[in-house]
């Protein structure tokens, strides 16, 4: 691709906002955990001279753990280069098409370009409008995974544990899993539009693979993002509501920043993500080291971290290590990842997993919280979770999955979106 301005320069200079895409150009899935032979099997498609051609993608939090049948569409990692792309870049917008076969894979030009082919009709046949149409009351159930007396029962578990002398569990995120069932089917697409009015300063995105469920967030977490050797990282831990006044807000933000139990939760986070930087990292700059980032329903504690990787193929190194942070697993993180293998009684998925895009110089993932798997038949499942450390009350750690989890809960009892009739829809903003 080649974007050049009045003046003949060719460098890419308008950064990307948001993409939609629909097909496969080509498609990387196994059961198998993420290797490092996958992550280069997805960069030899890519390329620095085409900085738009992209990867985008989601990885199963636990690889180790068993898939259950909602996430199965999935496989341990799904990645996919759109066939047909729309991208809204900050002074324009570009459609797209990408063309990718392999003739040693056994996917030759002839097979491509007759799957392009097939994309392009059921774009043609099909005009989508996110639409919402208020409607009242759309939950006609909503049920925990775990319910309360169960979950407080873990926090009470975990806390026994880290309070052990002998054990070294320092945190660990217990989560949960509301089944909501809906009056009519939900529609990803049109819920990804409502969560972008909600989600200011966080990333919004919507994945969903050919005949199975999407996956949908609005995660105010960065992972990383890594162009050429330059790579930041963000701690964000500890939760509270916003006031209702700008007064109240700020009481709420004082306590939060003088509390010992969140400082501790916060902490563990930025050291440890601290740690993974200098080890591929020349030099690594944290600033701020502690304030507050406010988002609409929530703020939290937060601080950046940046550096300079030694080596790009350093890229799979920090994408390995920080995931899964202390701020959706816990600390140690092999010990942490035991006791919710132990203790939770569903499979998270993609939750809390890395969702975000591989490209030629440049690479960007969130942390895929504040999500939800909606599935094809009336209903969704929510996810959320909280961090226990010493301190932790298991009341006021579901009052913070309750939270977590409003800005979907109250979207859908505002509106339900109109189903869309695209299938094999596969988008990610």
């Amino acid at each position: 691709m080649d974007i050049g301005n009045e003046n003949g320069d060719t460098s890419f200079t308008n950064n990307l906002v948001g993409v939609a895409g629909v097909g496969s150009a080509v498609f990387f899935q196994q059961l198998r955990p993420f290797s490092y032979h996958d992550w280069r099997s997805i960069k030899r498609f890519l390329s620095s001279e085409c900085p738009l051609i992209r990867a985008y993608g989601a990885i199963r939090f636990d690889a180790t753990a068993n898939i259950s049948p909602e996430w199965k569409a999935f496989a341990s990692f799904y990645f996919m280069v759109p066939q047909v792309e729309f991208d809204e870049l900050e002074g324009s917008s570009m459609l797209a098409i990408t063309i990718a076969w392999d003739n040693a894979l056994s996917w030759t030009w002839d097979e491509a370009i007759h799957s392009l082919e097939t994309t392009m009709q059921q774009i043609a046949s099909v005009v989508v409008k996110l639409k919402k149409e208020a409607s009242g009351e759309s939950i006609l159930s909503k049920t925990h995974v775990p319910n309360k007396t169960h979950w407080d029962l873990a926090v009470k578990k975990a806390l026994q544990e880290i309070n052990t002398s002998s054990s070294e569990l320092v945190k660990v995120v217990l989560a949960r899993s509301s089944r909501i069932l809906t009056a009519t089917n939900i529609d990803p697409i049109a819920w990804l539009a409502s969560l972008q009015v909600e989600g200011e300063d966080a990333y919004q995105f919507c994945l969903q693979p050919p005949n199975g469920p999407a996956f949908v967030g609005n995660t105010p977490e960065r992972l990383f993002h890594r162009k050429w050797l330059s790579i930041s990282s963000e701690a964000l831990a500890a939760t509270r509501a916003r006031g209702e006044s700008r007064a109240l807000d700020l009481q709420i933000e004082h306590d939060l920043l003088s509390s010992p139990k969140d400082h501790l939760e916060f902490t563990v986070v930025r050291e440890n993500i601290q740690n993974k930087l200098e080890s591929v990292c020349d030099r690594v700059v944290v600033e701020p080291k502690k304030t507050v980032r406010k988002l609409p329903r929530i703020q939290h504690l937060y601080a950046q971290l940046t550096g300079n990787l030694r080596r790009e193929d350093d890229e799979f190194e920090i994408l390995s290590s920080l995931h899964p942070t202390p701020a959706v697993c816990g600390l140690p993180k092999e010990a942490a990842r035991l006791f919710i293998s132990e203790t939770e009684m569903f499979d998270r998925g993609m939750y809390a997993g890395p969702v975000g895009w591989f490209g030629g110089g440049e690479s960007e993932f969130a942390v895929g919280i504040r999500s939800a798997l909606v599935e094809m038949d009336s209903g969704a499942l929510i996810y959320a979770g909280a961090g226990i450390v010493e301190g932790s009350n298991p009341s006021s750690e579901w009052d913070e999955l309750e939270l977590k989890t409003s800005q979907c809960t109250k979207l859908l009892q505002l509106e339900v979106p109109r189903q869309s009739k695209v299938e094999n829809l596969e988008i990610i903003y």
